[in-house]
């Protein structure tokens, strides 16, 4: 037995050996974008603006590189995100998708990556503006339709569906930032016939140009020091005690010409992308609002526009760079006079009113900083614009929803056989009294709960499962991730009510497909009088503790590294058995024929001995309300019957039933219910017939 154990052990080391070659990398290296632009010469860094990678050859944009993590979260099935690195052109079109990182159990330590890098690859080519949809359906497609189909991966819809959304978001995110032509029409637009002459006085007046003035003592307040505290040069105090800052919208002509001039506003508006809005700012007094180490053609880290309580950065146009900078009419240009653009794709509409937003960061000495903000309103009238009407946008079902559409059908059949258990449960007694019906409907139930529920509808549950909600105490709630699945969800919420009512009996002894394979391995061994190992009751009721202990372990790993601990869960034969149907690497087969074989000589071995899923409901189903399994007085004492024909010994010589390992097959019942198999019915029959009819003795005294 000790050989054995430690085959075991090494067979497991194995299989998770091969599981850990399987994770992917996570870093982002230019050697991984280059695969992605085989064409490639120059890959940039990632921008401070928007998390992209430019790419380009010589000095031509090919498109840019980018990590789904950065612009999605979208969580998977395992309830972690899956981080894809994907490449677009400059045309919208996906060059390529590499895997970063996953915690999807089915291509992890399941299918393996390849059918997941296959899948990715059917992206390859697509224009974001597509409509991709994920099914078979692709010798259907409309070729004047945008709608492209791809194949999914069967048994692993969830993952396929986030997968896809993930790369679609993400990347439509990046051609609406970034690309020509995929941005969102503003939801209103300056009138370009709307102009008159005025003067700065008149555009101040009107609220069109603002003067924004902060004084010393404001500054001082807001950072809690003198100015002169601050190294020399920080603060131009000498000939000023005010800071001024002008800043105006320009797309509007009645802003932009009064202000630039007729030639240097139709200049700026041959510069702008569509749906970007230009604005001027400069100040003066003690201060600038451009930080020192400021780029022209960049985005300025003191100001930025906020609207509804949302960030805007403002990028710098480089608009005086060939040409001195300048402003029409009475008010004079300073140094620091910058025009910027705000891209309305981001959710930035000029009609609506805004602030801007100064943030300060001074040096008091070389190793403190010292920070100020403030902010000023702003507001335009709407007469200014055409207002468009909002487009609404049909948004995409959530992927939850999506599935649980999908797999109507197998919901219908599930949910229908879990009122047929709950039903066989509620009849239990009138069920077994007839031994011959009750054994069909249990077999009926165990080939269905293995082909259907199992191998159909992959209902089996696991202990990765219940990473998620371990997880949740530390990260959150997501009722989400649960929702994912709907064949788990609607088994999971079943067994959890079930175990506060009856224990883990349920699940473990009509609803688990592998706990199902193992009741067949023990037909098999019965109808061939297979031998059993005979284990004592002190021994075996030692052996429970294994499956509490491998319990407590991967839990405790969970915490510590859930990449770990998914790994780990290969004590679980579930994904070999069940999930693939046996098609995996040769040592995982292996390791679960072994467990199989095993029961052919000790009933349900693994059920009884190593299932940390087994371990965890039995420590919810402690808690349970009724206890079903009827008993007699004389049951354990003088009839120990029920004890020996309890394959799984979960019922103590005493006769008493420990409902945190029976699997209430109900096999005991059985005997309970007919006075043919039960010894103290059998007894009871037996006094009943030879006891004299008082009426027959009467009639034989008159006669």
């Amino acid at each position: 037995m000790k050989r054995f154990v430690l085959f075991l052990c090494v067979l497991l080391v194995n299989c998770i050996f091969i599981v850990c070659e399987c994770r992917a990398d996570t870093a982002v290296t230019p050697e991984k974008i280059q695969q992605l632009f085989p064409k490639a010469t120059v890959i940039g860094d990632k921008q401070d603006d928007y998390p992209v990678y430019p790419v380009y050859q010589l000095q031509e944009l090919l498109g840019y590189a980018f990590e789904s993590n950065d612009l999605v979260e979208l969580p998977g099935f395992s309830g972690d995100r899956i981080n894809l690195l994907i490449g677009m052109d400059v045309q919208g079109n996906i060059v390529g998708v590499d895997i970063l990182h996953h915690h999807e159990p089915i291509f992890l330590h399941g299918l393996g990556p390849e059918p997941m890098r296959k899948f990715l690859d059917q992206y390859i080519g697509q224009n974001v503006s597509n409509r991709v949809i994920v099914d078979s359906a692709a010798n259907d497609t409309n070729p004047d339709d945008n709608t492209v189909h791809v194949d999914g991966v069967t048994k692993a819809t969830v993952s396929v569906i986030v997968m896809s959304d993930t790369v679609l978001l993400s990347a439509l995110q990046v051609a609406r930032n970034k690309l020509t032509g995929f941005a969102s029409a503003p939801a209103a637009t300056a009138k370009q016939d709307n102009y008159a002459p005025l003067s700065s006085a008149e555009l101040l007046n009107q609220g069109y140009l603002k003067h924004w003035q902060l004084s010393r003592d404001e500054f001082e307040d807001k950072l809690g020091s003198s100015l002169d505290d601050y190294p020399a040069g920080t603060f131009d105090t000498d000939f000023n005690d005010t800071f001024d800052i002008y800043y105006a919208y320009l797309n509007s002509p009645l802003i932009g010409k009064n202000l630039l001039g007729e030639e240097a506003f139709a200049r700026l508006q041959a510069m702008l992308k569509p749906n970007e809005q230009a604005f001027m700012v400069m100040s003066k007094g003690f201060f600038s609002y451009l930080d020192p180490d400021f780029k022209p053609g960049t985005v300025p880290s003191q100001v930025s526009l906020i609207q509804n309580e949302l960030p805007f950065a403002m990028r710098d146009l480089n608009f005086f760079s060939s040409l001195p900078q300048a402003l029409q009419g009475d008010l004079a240009a300073t140094d620091d006079l910058q025009l910027f653009a705000v891209n309305t794709q981001s959710g930035f509409n000029p009609s609506v009113p805004m602030q801007l937003n100064l943030n300060i960061e001074v040096a008091r000495n070389h190793l403190i900083k010292q920070q100020a903000q403030f902010s000023n309103d702003y507001a335009l009238p709407e007469s200014l614009f055409d207002i468009a009407e909002v487009e609404v946008m049909e948004k995409p079902l959530p992927a939850w929803v999506r599935v649980w559409k999908m797999r109507w059908h197998t919901i219908t059949i599930l949910v229908l056989s879990l009122i047929a258990v709950t039903a066989i449960f509620v009849y239990q007694h009138k069920l077994s009294a007839n031994e011959k019906l009750f054994r069909k409907v249990r077999w009926g139930f165990m080939f269905f709960t293995l082909i259907f529920i199992g191998w159909y509808a992959q209902g089996q549950l696991s202990i990765v499962n219940i990473y998620p909600i371990l997880q949740s105490v530390i990260n959150g709630f997501d009722l989400q991730v649960y929702l994912m699945d709907p064949v788990l969800f609607i088994l999971w919420l079943y067994v959890f009510i079930s175990l506060f009512i009856v224990g883990r009996g349920i699940f473990c002894g009509w609803l688990c497909p592998f706990g199902a394979l193992q009741e067949m391995v023990g037909w098999v061994a019965k109808r061939f009088r297979i031998r059993q190992y005979k284990i004592s009751f002190n021994v075996h009721r030692r052996l429970w503790w294994i499956k509490y202990a491998i319990l407590i372990g991967l839990a405790g790993t969970s915490y510590y590294s859930l990449s770990a601990a998914e790994v780990l869960s290969e004590v679980e034969p579930f994904k070999t058995a069940i999930t693939l149907h046996f098609v995996r690497y040769w040592p995982f087969v292996l390791y679960t024929l072994v467990l199989l074989g095993l029961g052919l000589f000790i009933n349900k071995f693994y059920c009884r001995y190593v299932c940390p899923l087994g371990a965890g409901l039995a420590v919810l189903g402690y808690f349970h309300k009724f206890e079903w399994l009827t008993r007699r007085k004389e049951c354990g004492k003088p009839c120990t019957m029920c004890y020996h024909k309890c394959d799984i010994k979960a019922i103590t010589p005493e006769g008493d039933v420990d409902y945190n390992e029976c699997v209430q097959c109900l096999e005991c019942i059985v005997y309970y219910n007919n006075d043919d198999l039960c010894p103290p019915l059998k007894k009871a029959k037996k006094t009943k017939r030879a006891k004299p009819d008082i009426a027959d003795s009467l009639a034989v005294e008159v006669k």
